[in-house]
């Protein structure tokens, strides 16, 4: 009798806080109960816990069993292979026809044909820790299959809704695994509690820890690149992000007014409002705080509700007060995740009338987006934008790629012409008219500008892809001559008798090569000067790797083979040759050809480490270089030996905890051969470590304490913003013959986040990198930070003892898709070691 007792209390203190799905839905939902709610497949009612991706996986297949409303598709795997689901909901009748229908309504984005479907896409927690949206989305599901309301009827004969449980499977997953287990039986409201602060990494994040919701324009993963295509396929009128924030009231676009992107049309903005009339009711109906048209903008293509905007679609970003457990203590008064989901619940059916009580307005606004962008086509004062592979056919062909996901026509130049002094050959560029359906999403992704309305933004301010990928670019006046071939040509592959093999590094693949020819045991050598070889006109720059046959191991020379072949077949040239004489330049038995030792770097993680750039060097040196990514938590390092690794690698984040101990060990380290490697504020961070006495000691402050003057309290936003770089492309100078920088032209394009100075070296030869004169190219920077990078170092290479401290004023793997610098930091892995020491004779 005790024990029944004891459990009954336990289960009461689990479910207080919880209500049937029915509950969350509208007093005339009259549901069907033949189709199976949510908390019949849990086990437990919505808001109890929170669900896990294969729970809610397995609840959307039994509903498209049950209900002949929903159709159910696997649209790609992310990486811990879980399946992107997409389900299609409609009426009996139109599932059976679903294909016709999206054939009809893509025609009607030309035509504006009235009879055509209205199409709504309902995204659900592409930030897997933003769990609200995911658990609203089986309620919303089930509510559209089983409802035998007069409006479900309407709506599912008129209209096709995709609905998208979970944009974020793999970040869901690690979400709810973390807070059901940290889950009371007794709520904790308490922010304090352990249940509202995560451990390290969060689940905001996809597996490689990036924030898929930047990633809907560069398409890195497996998951926005399925979404995309999707989107394209459906190119819905109205499409819905759901996110939690950590403000005390509910947002729901527009955002800022004075932010929005000077691309997105002024209609958008006008329906947006539109459809904000239908949110505001609903919240006011349930006495719920909110806020519009403040905080967030819509300035970013490359997230989820700014990405339609420049595609004819209405995108709506929704952002839900975080709780994390079940219960929050927020200013404005407890808030449960009931309440958390009953909102997204609210604001997704909200979503669905507005759209269908104006779908003849949205269907009449996408077909004149596109007339919108045939008419900026003809004014755009150009023909076409031509973009050349710059040397590099991998960077080209990956760029390419992006553009196709996009719906990018481009063709292959046929003739060789000159624009704005570069030269573009056939073979080696590609022309992309303006006079194009996705003419507006082109501009978007290959503009500059430097002027805007408001210097505030949510999130960076330039994006230029061809700059992110070091390409060539420029406007033509007229179209040249042009034919459909393959994006690039095949490459040179090896000579199997060769007494040498070069492979010129300035290659996006070379060297994930490298890697490759290093865990084999083979011994490759890097150029550290230009030089070419007999009877080959071609010039083989600093970095370029040499395989000499006969100094290989017995039969290795076999394995080198067999790696370059495989390695031409994906596109990198691999050039041949029966002679170590040069036609110019040292030979290739010189000392001027150094020994690429094997690399094996430790990468700092963990709770003081920023989550974002932790993710993308561990995403770099997984799957680019397939260099093995050891990665220790920063509270364990000072139990590593040091000895057993080659690389410390530090991302952007705090250091300032490591004490003097482990300090001293880190510099002892270095100066016995050891690399550091380190971006923004841990490039700060190494410029306190004390390699002699006199680093150690501090200069005194002679002047005193900065004299503060009086600002006005209402200037504070505007004077923030002018502080911050939010993220701009500025132009930089580079010394290519630095090991740290080979590879690259004399100039390439930096993306400029945050504002960390670098401590100019004393050593006249360490900068490989360096700000231009008037920098900016493209996005915000105040006068003041740009008069303080004017000149200065981006990135410094230093030698103490027999090691090197490479420092990085900037984040050179941004999100993973700035091509151009990444090269920066591959370099002070293979080729940290080979930077010889520079002191000039006294």
């Amino acid at each position: 009798m005790r024990l029944n007792v004891f459990l009954l209390g336990i289960a009461l203190c689990a479910t207080a806080l919880a209500k049937p799905s029915a509950e969350y839905l509208p007093a005339t939902a009259d549901l069907d109960a033949t189709i199976p709610s949510p908390e019949s497949v849990f086990g437990w009612e919505p808001g109890d816990w929170r669900v896990d991706h294969a729970k809610l996986v397995r609840y959307m297949y039994q509903l498209a069993e049950k209900s002949d409303r929903v159709s159910i598709k696997v649209t790609g795997r992310t990486y811990e292979q879980r399946p992107l689901l997409q389900l299609v909901i409609a009426s009996k009748e139109n599932q059976q026809r679903i294909e016709e229908l999206r054939e009809a309504h893509l025609r009607a984005t030309q035509n504006d044909d009235p009879d055509a479907p209205l199409v709504v896409w309902l995204g659900y927690s592409v930030h897997g820790d933003e769990a609200s949206g995911s658990n609203a989305a089986p309620i919303v599901a089930w509510y559209l299959a089983a409802s035998r309301s007069g409006f479900v009827d309407e709506l599912l004969d008129n209209t096709i809704i995709i609905l998208d449980p979970s944009l974020n499977p793999d970040g869901m997953n690690r979400f709810a695994s973390w807070s059901n287990s940290n889950h009371s039986m007794t709520a904790v409201a308490d922010r304090n509690g352990r249940i509202h602060h995560q451990e390290w990494p969060s689940g905001r994040t996809n597996h490689y820890l990036f924030d898929l919701n930047r990633d809907w324009l560069p398409l890195v993963h497996p998951e926005s690149r399925a979404r995309i295509t999707e989107y394209h396929r459906w190119l819905p009128h109205v499409i819905t992000d759901h996110h939690e924030t950590r403000t005390d009231g509910y947002f729901f676009q527009p955002g800022v007014p004075t932010r929005q992107h000077p691309l997105t049309t002024p209609g958008n903005l006008a329906m947006t409002r539109a459809l904000a009339v239908y949110h505001a009711e609903a919240m006011d109906q349930a006495g719920e705080l909110y806020f519009t048209e403040d905080m967030y903008d819509d300035f970013y293509y490359g997230k989820g509700s700014s990405y339609p905007d420049i595609n004819g679609s209405i995108g709506i970003l929704f952002e839900q007060p975080r709780v994390q457990g079940q219960v929050y203590d927020r200013d404005a008064g407890p808030l449960t995740f009931q309440q958390a989901i009953q909102n997204h619940v609210r604001t997704s059916l909200s979503t669905l009338k507005g759209a269908y009580e104006l779908r003849d307005e949205l269907k009449t606004y996408q077909a004149g987006f596109y007339r919108q962008m045939q008419q900026r086509a003809e004014q755009a004062g150009f023909a076409a934008w031509v973009i050349g592979d710059n040397g590099d056919p991998a960077r080209a062909r990956e760029l390419l790629g992006v553009f196709s996901y996009h719906q990018v026509d481009f063709q292959a130049l046929d003739a060789e012409i000159s624009v704005d002094g570069k030269t573009f050959r056939p073979g080696h560029a590609w022309v992309i008219p303006v006079g194009q359906r996705q003419f507006g999403v082109i501009q978007a992704m290959l503009e500059t500008r430097t002027e805007f309305e408001d210097n505030t933004f949510y999130d960076v301010s330039a994006w230029n892809l061809a700059m992110a990928y070091d390409l060539p670019v420029a406007e033509l006046k007229r179209i040249p001559a042009t034919r459909n071939a393959a994006p690039v040509p095949d490459a040179t592959g090896p000579v199997d008798d060769a007494v040498a093999w070069i492979v010129p590094w300035q290659q996006l693949q070379a060297p994930r090569l490298l890697q490759r020819l290093l865990s084999a045991g083979i011994r490759v050598r890097a150029a550290t000067k230009p030089f070419t070889m007999q009877d080959n006109d071609r010039q083989f720059g600093g970095g370029s790797l040499v395989i000499l046959a006969g100094m290989q191991d017995e039969g290795q020379a076999g394995v080198a083979f067999s790696l370059l072949k495989e390695a031409s077949g994906q596109g990198i040239n691999v050039y041949s040759f029966d002679t170590l004489m040069t036609a110019s330049g040292p030979g290739l038995g010189t000392r001027h050809f150094k020994p690429v030792p094997a690399v094996k770097p430790l990468l700092i993680t963990g709770r003081d480490t920023r989550m974002y750039d932790a993710g993308e060097a561990w995403f770099t040196l997984d799957t680019r270089l397939a260099v093995p990514p050891v990665m220790v938590d920063m509270d364990r390092l000072s139990s590593i030996d040091l000895s057993a690794y080659t690389h410390l690698l530090l991302v952007d984040g705090q250091y300032n905890g490591i004490g003097k101990d482990l300090q001293n060990r880190i510099t002892t380290w270095i100066n016995n051969g050891g690399v550091l490697v380190a971006i923004q504020h841990a490039a700060s961070w190494a410029e306190s470590l004390c390699f002699a006495k006199l680093d150690c000691e501090k200069p005194k402050d002679e002047d005193g304490a900065e004299k503060i003057a009086p600002m006005a309290y209402a200037d504070f936003d505007d004077l923030s913003a002018q502080r911050t770089i939010a993220g701009a492309i500025v132009h930089a100078s580079v010394d290519n013959t630095h090991p740290v920088a080979f590879g690259h032209g004399e100039e390439i394009h930096l993306f400029r986040k945050g504002t960390t100075l670098l401590k100019p070296s004393e050593n006249p030869f360490a900068t490989p990198l360096r700000y231009g004169k008037q920098p900016l190219v493209s996005g915000y920077i105040s006068a003041q930070r740009l008069a303080e990078m004017d000149g200065q170092p981006a990135v410094i290479a230093e030698r103490h003892g027999k090691g090197l401290v490479v420092r990085f004023a900037n984040n050179p793997l941004f999100r993973g898709f700035w091509r151009g610098t990444e090269r920066f930091w591959v370099n002070a892995l293979f080729f940290g070691p080979l930077v010889n020491q520079t002191e000039l004779p006294k």
